[in-house]
């Protein structure tokens, strides 16, 4: 019994050593790597995680959650000081190469890297790799949908992943609805239509199919709001004035009929300035252009 206690107290202290030792070489590395991160002629470096797993004797997990606080200690410096991260994004890396489990650096490092540290390309690799380990996990899968939206511009991509969001379990509602709105922006409301009703006949569960249909409704609306608008715009081309009813355009022959209000309410044209709204004051949901996105699209970092 001794001796089994004695060889297991050996054991723990070698390891409890071996994770000091990692703690310190990389802590020592970061240390000096601050103090040069202004001089961009020399290099950071940050040990391998094949360097560090023989050293944690198979503790590399815990390894990985004493290097998470050192990376949570290294941004927040950095935040209240330059807010520059030369190595934020090595550093996450490196935990989740240690410890490829650990969800949450995908998602802290997925959301800081692009938006506060001007990071896109590495930001979007560690949730795409947290992708890889979390198949299931719609928030990743959500995050890299939105960021390949606003800070790339790739619609295609945008909404394969935010498509994969909404179908996974416990999706929030708001991944159907940004579906909604870029596949509308992408390709115009009717599209966006089928684009959900095809959603709709593949839904597996009951919720998610309610959900879609919900997100139907508002897609028709815009869809009917941009024909009657058009319609619209045609009559008073064609007659000097602008209709004061919607019904006064199919009467005219600028529309087959007018559309049913998706909502229950009925489409009217405001008499103040040509517009056309719906009676129940529902607007539909759309994208609209913000002062960051145009900062992003021209290549300007978010912050001045």
């Amino acid at each position: 019994m001794q001796v089994g206690t004695i060889i297991r107290g050996v054991v723990l202290t070698a390891v409890l050593c071996g994770l000091v030792a990692a703690v310190a070489v990389t802590g020592a590395d970061l240390d000096r790597g601050a103090k040069a991160a202004a001089r961009a002629d020399e290099p950071v470096y940050l040990p391998r995680a094949e360097y560090l797993r023989p050293i944690s004797l198979g503790w590399q997990n815990v390894l990985a959650d004493i290097l998470w606080f050192r990376t949570i200690s290294y941004f927040g410096e950095h935040y209240r000081s330059d807010r520059t991260y030369s190595w934020l994004a090595q550093m996450c890396e490196l935990v989740t190469d240690l410890d490829p489990r650990a969800e949450h650096v995908y998602r802290f490092g997925g959301v800081i890297l692009p938006w506060e540290a001007g990071q896109t390309d590495a930001g979007i690799k560690l949730l795409e790799k947290g992708a890889r380990q979390f198949p299931d996990s719609w928030s990743i899968a959500y995050y890299l949908g939105f960021e390949y939206y606003f800070f790339r511009n790739d619609y295609a991509a945008a909404l394969a992943h935010l498509r994969r969001a909404m179908e996974l379990p416990d999706a929030h509602p708001s991944a159907a609805a940004l579906v909604t709105v870029l596949a509308s922006e992408q390709y115009g409301p009717d599209t966006a239509l089928a684009f959900l009703a095809e959603l709709e006949r593949n839904a597996e569960t009951a919720d998610l199919r309610d959900i879609i249909r919900a997100n139907i409704k508002d897609a028709r609306l815009a869809a009917d709001m941009d024909r009657l608008s058009a319609a619209a715009d045609a009559y008073q081309t064609h007659h000097g004035y602008m209709p004061l009813t919607v019904e006064m355009l199919a009467d005219a022959g600028e529309l087959q009929k007018v559309p049913i209000d998706p909502f229950g309410g009925e489409y009217v044209i405001d008499q103040l300035n040509g517009s056309v709204r719906s009676s129940t004051g529902r607007e539909p949901i759309r994208l609209y252009q913000s002062k960051m996105r145009e900062k992003v699209l021209q290549g300007k970092p978010l912050r001045d």
